[in-house]
């Protein structure tokens, strides 16, 4: 082999070493590329699920302070409870009385506890209905025969109950029948 030949393979050889180690780091670039590409992917992903998690958390939050501003009145109604339970108690009896140098007197408790009433229906407090036993609303306190009732219907009240808003803050305690 000439000098000259010799030169020019070894230009070749070195010529495509040079050309193969181009295309391998040209390889392992793509593959780094790659491999940045997809821990970026990963990385904006979990960036996506705190983000969403920031927003949920956010959610509940406001949900809970919203329900603890609706609900605040629980313990000013609870105070009032009793309050309206004597008042009905005295017109009861006055009623049953039936004595004319009352009926002033009546009169004027009626005035009230419709007053109270308005006031607590302006805070979302009104009475639970009487309408059919639901143990939901209503705690039975005793069970009677009666031919006027069906089964399980409420014959008579003996407190009522109430709610604020969709919340009960206190059961009807009721009898109902038993055949």
């Amino acid at each position: 082999m000439s000098k000259k030949h010799k030169h020019h393979n070894d230009e070749l050889v070195e010529k495509e070493t040079k050309e193969q180690e181009v295309a391998e780091n040209s390889e392992e670039d793509k593959v780094s590329e790659e491999e940045k590409v997809s821990e970026v992917e990963q990385k904006l992903e979990q960036a996506l699920r705190a983000y969403a998690a920031c927003e949920n958390d956010k959610k509940i939050i406001e949900k809970q302070k919203t329900q603890a501003i609706e609900y605040a009145a629980e313990k000013f109604a609870k105070d009032l409870l009793p309050v309206a339970d004597t008042l009905e108690l005295a017109i009861k009896n006055i009623k049953e009385k039936d004595n004319g140098s009352v009926k002033e007197m009546l009169e004027g408790i009626e005035l009230t506890l419709k007053k109270m009433m308005d006031t607590f229906k302006n805070y979302g407090i009104e009475p639970v209905e009487h309408k059919e036993f639901d143990p939901n609303l209503h705690q039975a306190i005793q069970q009677i025969p009666s031919e006027e009732h069906k089964n399980g219907e409420i014959v008579e009240v003996y407190q009522k109950g109430y709610k604020l808003k969709d919340r009960l803050i206190r059961p009807s305690m009721v009898t109902i029948c038993k055949n």
